[in-house]
């Protein structure tokens, strides 16, 4: 796989965690309801369930987020990615994850002076979920390259 085939996404602005059902639930949460419809109706519909990938490398104080799947219909591979800091939400994500997960999306837009989450009913279901440590080596090509993208991306702050 080389990467033309891969689109980068880090135009969201982070991730939020529902623990309270069935499933735990995982918001890719984006400030704009445009790019965040576009997203689902131009690439996250056409994801396989059972191909979702879902990996997160802890650091110390810093986690990152990599969530990528090949779109045989689209034929390419679409990676998200972000940098975030360890929360107290993303633990307990952690703690109640227990062989799948959903992932969903919302919109986070100011609303008379305040912020409000909108969630949209879109929905899949993530079986392949991992978290590592950052020092943990894997075998990905897709990872490898997006675990690169992140570092040069912290290099330049």
């Amino acid at each position: 796989m080389t990467d033309s085939k891969i689109d980068w996404f880090e135009d969201f602005i982070g991730l939020g965690y529902h623990v309270f059902d069935v499933r735990p639930t995982i918001y890719l949460i984006f400030d704009n309801k445009k790019k965040l419809v576009n997203t689902w109706n131009q690439i996250i519909k056409y994801w396989p369930d059972d191909e979702i990938k879902m990996v997160f490398f802890e650091g110390d104080t810093n986690y990152e987020f990599i969530l990528y799947c090949k779109s045989r219909i689209l034929e390419k591979t679409n990676v998200f990615l972000k940098s975030l800091k360890i929360s107290d939400h993303y633990q307990r994500f952690m703690e109640e994850y227990n062989g799948s997960a959903s992932l969903q999306i919302a919109n986070y837009s100011p609303k008379k002076g305040e912020y409000a989450l909108e969630i949209f009913k879109f929905k899949k279901k993530v079986i392949e979920v991992k978290f590592l440590k950052k020092q943990d080596t894997v075998d990905d090509f897709v990872v490898l390259q997006a675990q690169e993208r992140l570092r040069r991306a912290e290099e330049k702050k």
